[in-house]
This record gives structure tokens, C-alpha cells and sequence, in this order.
């Protein structure tokens, strides 16, 4: 009986409430993902392997924090919001020569931020929240979470949205729900974003240079 092959996902994060809502996400996602299509059994192994820097930090202290992190990963996802995805594309190069038992990197960019994917699934908050007031949340499909305005001061900035459908709930603290989010939205629903499905497609591709799928 063949063994069952592990895989440790690695994480780099812009900050601490990112961590609460990606790693989980990670996890689930590449559960389903080898499930239905590994090579052979796959065990995701949990927590995610993390740096004591954020992906934010200067780009020597990055990119020496990145280089030890792969070492200790098989995927290495690097989170950086939209407008600095090109930012987290000059570290992949940078890594561009680590050994081949080294993780191969990813980036995890949503658009527009985190609160984006957190805001996508509708259902979601209502069943972590169910004071959660959807009368202020303005995105009525998925997609339409992509199209908010990144100011912070417009009334469809991410985090403005997400606050407003959260007040009659008072929670303001990410660490209430963020986790809870990411066990319960539904994966298919994030599957209709573009910048999810741009991921999807990277973590494909990563899977498959390390011979997962």
C-alpha cells in the first residue's frame, strides 16, 4: 500500500489578521483541490508554516525571510493586496533560484484586499453573523466585491463595507470572525472572483511542478 504523501503549505502575510483568514482558507482549499485530483493520497498538514515578518517588510529582511520559510515549505504562498501584487512578483523572481526541494512560490493577491474574499460570500456572514445587516453590504454578486472603490474615505471601500455590515453585530476586531469566515465560506462562491481563479490557477501549476497533481 502506497504511503500518503504530506504537503506543508508556508505563508507569508501583509498582517495578522490576513494570517487568521488565509491560513484557513489555504488549508480548505488544498484539500479539496488534492482530494479530487492528487496523484496520490495527500495529507495537507496544519498550521501553515509562517516567517516572524510580514510580507511588508523591507524587501532585504523579505526575501532573506522568504528564502529560510521555503526551505521549511513545499508551496509558498506570499499575500499582498491588488495594488502591490507587482511588489510580491519582483520576490518571486528574486527567488527564482531556489533548489528544487525548495516551495515553490506563489502570490496571493485578491482584489482588492482581504476584506474583498471576506465580503464575497453573502450567506457566509450571515451564518458567522447572524445580526450581520446585508442592507449595507452593496455587492449583490460575487464578483461585484472586485469592483469597490480602494479609497478609504468611498462608501465601497472593503473595509467600510464589511464594518457596516458588521455594526449591528459589534464586531470590529477581525480576530471575531475572520477565522470563522474562512471555515465558512463556500469555496465555489470565491471560485467566481477573477483574482480567485488567478490563484487557483498559480497553486495549480505549483502543485504540479511539486508533483502533486
Amino acid at each position: 500500500m502506497s504511503r500518503v504523501r504530506l504537503l506543508r503549505p508556508g505563508l507569508l502575510v501583509e498582517g495578522p489578521s490576513d494570517l487568521l483568514f488565509f491560513e484557513r482558507l489555504i488549508i480548505r482549499q488544498l484539500e479539496e483541490t488534492l482530494h479530487a485530483r492528487a496523484l496520490k493520497t495527500t495529507e495537507v498538514l496544519a498550521p501553515c508554516e509562517t516567517a516572524a515578518v510580514h510580507s511588508t517588510a523591507e524587501p532585504k529582511a523579505l526575501l532573506l525571510a522568504a528564502r529560510e520559510l521555503a526551505q521549511r515549505c513545499d508551496v509558498l504562498f506570499v499575500h499582498r493586496d491588488h495594488k502591490e501584487v507587482p511588489e510580491a512578483l519582483v520576490l518571486l523572481e528574486a527567488l527564482a533560484d531556489l533548489p528544487q526541494q525548495a516551495a515553490v512560490p506563489v502570490v496571493l493577491g485578491p482584489k482588492l484586499m482581504t476584506e474583498s474574499w471576506v465580503l464575497a460570500d453573502r450567506a457566509a456572514l450571515i451564518r458567522v453573523q447572524p445580526s450581520a445587516d446585508l442592507a449595507a453590504h452593496p455587492h449583490l454578486q460575487p464578483a461585484d466585491v472586485e469592483q469597490g472603490n480602494p479609497a478609504p474615505s468611498h462608501p465601497s471601500h472593503p473595509k467600510k463595507v464589511l464594518a457596516n455590515v458588521l455594526k449591528k453585530a459589534r464586531r470590529s476586531d477581525p480576530g471575531d470572525y475572520f477565522a470563522r469566515l474562512a471555515d465558512e465560506v463556500d469555496l465555489s462562491v470565491l471560485g467566481k472572483l477573477s483574482s480567485y481563479q488567478r490563484w487557483l490557477a498559480d497553486t495549480d501549476e505549483a502543485l504540479k511542478r511539486k508533483k502533486y497533481l
